[in-house]
């Protein structure tokens, strides 16, 4: 797991987030219940962790494919299957069309994998605070997520026109973002990648 330095400012004082806007970040419309919710999560983790393994690729001065994403993944991924019963269908496929539906959103789910890491109970429940956090996190990926890029890439990773972006009248807690890149396993890990061909994954 790749090292991040987060230094969250506490301030009194800041404005609250309104529901709307939290409701507008869990809106989804698959039906409701509990396993639709849970494919769903997972589906926005699998997203959140391409995100994450692109930016710790370009801390590398690696090139920041989704190829190469999904490679640095492969445990992760598996584990998601393995968590869905098999909801998630096996290969790079699903992978990619999970990354496609949540790229947009990629940056908050990113955000809330980096508070996973680093929570040591997660039977803790996320207070105030820390929801603003996240989501001042999260929109600091998300300045960053457009500025990914890869040589072979015939468009944006991430077109900034199609991420979600709060509301200006949103007050967050200042957040600095870091990414120490790859650690000594990715970097091994990485140099067993193959890029694909040019047509495995058209149509």
């Amino acid at each position: 797991m790749a090292e991040y330095t987060l230094l969250c400012a506490r301030e009194d004082g800041l404005e609250s987030i309104p529901v709307e806007v939290l409701k507008d970040l869990l809106e989804s419309p698959a039906p409701a219940g509990t396993d639709a919710m849970e494919s769903l999560a997972i589906r926005g983790s699998v997203a959140g962790e391409i995100l994450l393994n692109l930016i710790k690729l370009s801390a590398s001065g690696e090139d920041a494919s989704v190829n190469k994403a999904i490679h640095l993944g492969a445990q992760y991924f598996q584990e998601a299957r393995n968590s869905l019963g098999g909801r998630i269908a096996p290969g790079e496929r699903s992978i990619r069309r999970a990354w496609s539906a949540y790229m947009p959103v990629a940056h908050f789910w990113a955000a809330l994998q980096i508070h996973v890491q680093s929570t040591a109970n997660l039977a803790t429940p996320i207070s105030p605070d820390s929801y603003l956090q996240q989501l001042s996190l999260g929109n600091e990926l998300g300045k960053l997520a457009p500025k990914l890029t890869s040589k072979n890439a015939r468009e944006p990773i991430c077109p900034p026109s199609e991420l979600w972006t709060l509301p200006y009248s949103v007050e967050l807690p200042g957040c600095t973002f870091r990414c120490h890149g790859l650690d000594e396993h990715e970097r091994g890990w990485l140099r067993s990648y193959k890029a694909p061909s040019v047509s495995k994954y058209d149509s």
